[in-house]
């Protein structure tokens, strides 16, 4: 994957899951709050217009994703830690597509919703995944950026960003659980945008890995 296209597809996954959340949010009814309500409540089968959350911040944020794990497997390449974190970031991009795929039954604002459902356990199964996957990406490819001379200046920033995101969580906790769970994937997906940057600047220059 050519380090420029796979640099903009991580640029355009922050615009795609913010865009995503934020419009999926706004179709609901009156009784939903970004505030107290989960993101997952976007795509589940009584939403409205789920096709926001699970087509455009689901499936295709996750296929960008994806795209731009590939490209970072090439930038970082030969360098075994560098090529554990883009995996791990492609397993990243993987998780969340499949966030619109399994679907909750209902949302928590639907009367007697209990998301018993096969496809409901599923979801947050993957859920889990996506979670785990969110903040293993940063933390793994951070020290391999440190051993990177050309991608050293990303590795304290990479390193941050997991701290940041319970920082996050914690922040905006005192808002909601919605806005805690909103607050600290953003946070991932500025740094997914921080590193999109970096890669189309980058992303062509021979790896120099240290020892």
């Amino acid at each position: 994957m050519p380090a420029r296209i796979a640099g903009a597809c991580g640029l355009l996954a922050f615009v795609t899951f913010n865009v995503a959340w934020i419009a999926g949010g706004l179709a609901q009814p009156s009784g939903y709050s970004v505030a107290n309500d989960d993101i997952s409540d976007l795509g589940a089968m009584t939403a409205a217009s789920p096709w926001i959350y699970n087509q455009v911040g689901a499936n295709l944020t996750g296929i960008l994703v994806i795209l731009l794990g590939l490209g970072l497997w090439r930038a970082l390449s030969p360098d075994l830690i560098g090529r554990i974190g883009a995996a791990v970031l492609v397993a990243e991009g993987i998780s969340t597509f499949f966030d619109g795929i399994f679907h909750l039954d209902c949302r928590g604002i639907d009367a007697a919703c209990d998301n018993a459902s096969w496809h409901s356990h599923a979801h947050k199964i993957e859920s889990g995944f996506t979670a785990a996957f969110s903040l293993l990406a940063p933390l793994i490819l951070s020290f391999a950026f440190r051993r990177n001379a050309p991608w050293r200046d990303s590795w304290i920033p990479s390193l941050l960003t997991v701290p940041a995101v319970f920082a996050a969580n914690v922040a905006f906790s005192a808002v909601g659980d919605g806005a805690a769970t909103r607050a600290g994937t953003v946070v991932i997906f500025a740094w997914i945008a921080l590193v999109s940057v970096r890669l189309l600047t980058k992303g062509e220059t021979p790896a120099r890995v240290a020892p």
